[in-house]
């Protein structure tokens, strides 16, 4: 394996076995906290354990953990996923953009590593494309990361987009893409994704797909259940279940608002109303206390105040109830290390604030 700096990234070549990893470790180099980070992790899975240790907060099923992966499995889950895309050749061109501390980074670097590929590593940031020159073969990306690199996606050849739901928009610009998009589902227990949803191209689905060894079935909530390599794993994300391997994602049980006894997912008031919001904008559905409802629904937005125009059209109906009560407008949205919004700390935020905020009320 050989290792090469640069001011931007830096390359493995999984390809070459002219240094251990042991020796880039101890060289001496002067590396940022995300190189090492990386170099670090590649220096532990070499080492005689049979387990690595993850420490995070699960979006999936809600609670802190430290947890000890299995390092047979990460295998295994690594080998399926590059069947799964036909990347087996050696010499493969990768791109590391996301966070060296998610799973998605360590099961890429993973990959990486079994098949021989040469990656290059970039420091995380929201546009990974603009400065990156050259042709890759696969990369991982959020869906913030995509948006911000549609006019360089021609670069990818397959571009694997994870860590939270897609809006409307984005998928609509990605069918005049060539490059392959599938978004994936997957969490940290299941040692990253295990079904995918093609969202382009002639042979695109409108279903996640798992692989065929990962059994799909819901709880009483219709929130889904895995069960892969001898383990079941139950989460807080309600889906419609197709198949034993195929589901539709709708939302999160655990984000449910009870306004006035109807319970609301704002998942779908989201994808309601993302066409009529900047794309350029970071926003949320969320609620606040009221002393009729218990919860009114509200709309956060990232940034400095502008005119929103939602139709009334799409709240008729059913939908009566997703209509916002009132618009708020926060500087910056609170997130994690891995760029997903933390919902609960802004709309405590909100509330803790709301009289100092730009807002709009109906």
């Amino acid at each position: 394996m050989e290792h090469k700096k640069s001011s931007l990234g830096m390359w493995i070549h999984f390809s070459s076995k002219k240094r251990s990893i042991t020796n880039l470790v101890l060289k001496g180099h002067p590396l940022y906290q995300w190189q090492e980070s990386i170099l670090s992790f590649l220096k532990n899975w070499n080492d005689k354990n049979q387990t690595v240790l993850m420490s995070f907060t699960s979006g999936t099923t809600g609670y802190p953990k430290k947890i000890f992966l299995k390092k047979e499995c990460m295998y295994k889950s690594a080998k399926r996923t590059v069947n799964f895309l036909n990347l087996k050749k050696r010499g493969t061109r990768g791109l590391l953009c996301l966070s060296p501390n998610s799973i998605a980074s360590k099961m890429f670097l993973i990959r990486a590593m079994i098949f021989q590929w040469d990656i290059y590593c970039i420091p995380p940031s929201s546009t990974p494309l603009e400065n990156v020159e050259g042709y890759f073969d696969i990369v991982s990306m959020v869906p913030m990361q995509v948006f911000s690199s549609l006019n360089h996606l021609d670069k990818i050849r397959i571009v694997l987009i994870g860590g939270s739901s897609i809006s409307v928009e984005l998928e609509e610009r990605l069918q005049k893409i060539s490059t392959i998009c599938y978004v994936t589902y997957g969490m940290t227990e299941t040692l990253g994704h295990i079904a995918f949803k093609k969202i382009n191209g002639l042979d695109k689905t409108p279903y996640f797909q798992s692989f065929d060894d990962v059994y799909l079935s819901v709880d009483k909530r219709n929130c889904l259940g895995i069960s892969d390599m001898g383990t079941f794993i139950q989460t807080n994300d309600i889906v419609h279940l197709i198949s034993i391997h195929k589901f539709n994602w709708i939302g999160r049980f655990d984000k449910f608002i009870n306004s006035g006894g109807i319970k609301i997912l704002p998942e779908l008031i989201e994808k309601e109303i993302s066409p009529f919001i900047p794309s350029h904008k970071r926003f949320l559905i969320s609620s606040i206390p009221d002393k009729i409802f218990g919860e009114k629904i509200v709309l956060i937005i990232e940034g400095n105040f502008f005119s929103v125009k939602i139709p009334q059209s799409i709240f008729l109906g059913e939908k009566k109830f997703y209509k916002p009560k009132g618009i708020f407008f926060v500087k910056n949205f609170i997130e994690n290390s891995f760029g997903k919004l933390k919902r609960k700390e802004i709309r405590n935020f909100v509330i803790k604030n709301i009289l100092n905020l730009l807002r709009i009320f109906f």
